[in-house]
């Protein structure tokens, strides 16, 4: 296990490092207080340490594939794709085990600049500088999501498109943001409830050809129409169906490596190849075809 200060881990690192840990990240200084890194492990990684950004920042963090445990303060937390992290933790003991083909998105931006662009700050202080601790999870919607995968080709190609690669930074953190602000804060979710939506979660993501309806849902769960349709708002950031087309064009994305576009469209239930392209453009930022051609 690599003991480190997070401040280390946006550094480039030594090349005998990489495979080992976390610490070989894709990191671009996009402006004055805002930063984006692209993280990798091709072997499973554990670091732990303590937050000592100086300043502290604000991290948004999407899971781009495999999974995670982090532990915050004693607290553990698991994260898979598309999950995403909004956090200021300045000083904070921070564990972290990653599965093998763990990949993620972090954007970095300061409280003073979030205040310069008059934007409130998230855990409610009108100070820059105060040190309460701030932590929200939630799944990344559409929107998110394109604005994450647009930013992530970015770094991997090492384009300097400035405005663009700020552009889309600043729109994972507005969306984030927007996901927060959104996320009903009235209607706590049972251990039982929480149990259902999960077991409804998995119901809805063993298929990629077809979604089963709201009503099929809710009573797989066990839980009304209207509960069950908030419920996945506040544990997943999005409503089932939203959740299933995302997981249906992540399928997508891989089938691509060795089908035809024709091929995946009819793999994944669809019968008309505009609406397929259609689908995949809006959830992915390109065109199938052109996304199998850059392999």
């Amino acid at each position: 296990m690599h003991n480190v200060r997070s401040s280390l881990i946006h550094r480039p690192q030594p090349a005998h490092l990489a495979g080992r840990s976390l610490l070989h990240p894709v990191f671009s200084q996009l402006h004055n207080g805002l930063s984006a890194g692209l993280f990798s492990s091709a072997l499973p990684a554990t670091l732990r340490g303590e937050m000592d950004d100086c300043p502290a920042v604000l991290r948004c963090s999407i899971i781009l594939s495999g999974q995670c445990e982090i532990t915050l303060a004693g607290k553990a937390y698991e994260f898979r794709a598309r999950d995403v992290a909004t956090a200021y933790l300045p000083s904070t003991q921070f564990q972290i085990a990653t599965s093998a083909d763990f990949s993620c998105l972090e954007v970095h931006i300061t409280p003073t600049l979030l205040q310069e662009m008059n934007t409130p700050l998230p855990w409610g202080e009108t100070d820059a500088s105060a040190q309460n601790p701030f932590f929200s999870t939630l799944k990344a919607n559409a929107s998110l999501h394109k604005a994450a995968t647009s930013l992530c080709q970015s770094l991997q190609k090492n384009q300097h498109n400035g405005p663009l690669c700020c552009a889309a930074a600043l729109t994972i953190l507005g969306q984030s943001f927007e996901q927060i602000d959104a996320t009903p804060q009235d209607m706590p979710l049972s251990r039982h409830e929480r149990a259902c939506l999960h077991r409804a979660c998995a119901f809805l993501l063993a298929r990629t050809d077809k979604a089963p309806t709201i009503l099929e849902l809710a009573r797989y769960s066990g839980l009304s129409a209207t509960r069950l349709k908030m419920g996945f708002r506040i544990l997943f950031g999005c409503g089932p169906y939203s959740l299933f087309q995302s997981h249906r064009m992540e399928h997508a994305k891989k089938l691509l490596k060795t089908h035809s576009v024709t091929e995946t469209a009819m793999e994944l239930g669809y019968s008309n190849m505009s609406h397929f392209s259609a689908a995949f453009k809006k959830q992915i930022g390109k065109a199938p075809h052109l996304y199998r051609k850059e392999g």
